[in-house]
């Protein structure tokens, strides 16, 4: 609680505390630190969903990333995300020669 109190009176943050139940999923918004503490024995499954609305705030959080130390958790590219836009241009590319075979 001491620590909740100090991030909602020094930055304003205001951490919110839920109990997921099962069956439910939760959707965590990109950069939106978040925290998890496990009651009893789980599994996690995580998905991550690029929309091409949000590639650019996804570069500047995998720039961010490259920053830490080079033994630092973080630092991993998890979302590796310019593996996704190379392969999304190539599903473009062949998306459009198909259009094209059948014009």
């Amino acid at each position: 609680m001491e620590h909740k109190k100090k991030l909602k009176e020094e930055f304003g943050i205001e951490p919110w505390t839920f109990e997921q139940k099962l069956g439910e999923a939760v959707f965590i918004p990109a950069g939106c630190p978040h925290q998890v503490r496990n009651l009893m024995s789980c599994t996690k499954v995580a998905v991550d969903f690029v929309s091409p609305e949000n590639l650019h705030e996804c570069l500047r959080l995998t720039n961010q990333f490259r920053q830490l130390p080079k033994n630092h958790r973080a630092r991993e590219d998890k979302l590796e995300i310019k593996k996704m836009i190379v392969y999304a241009a190539d599903q473009i590319l062949k998306d459009f020669e198909s259009l094209l075979k059948c014009a």
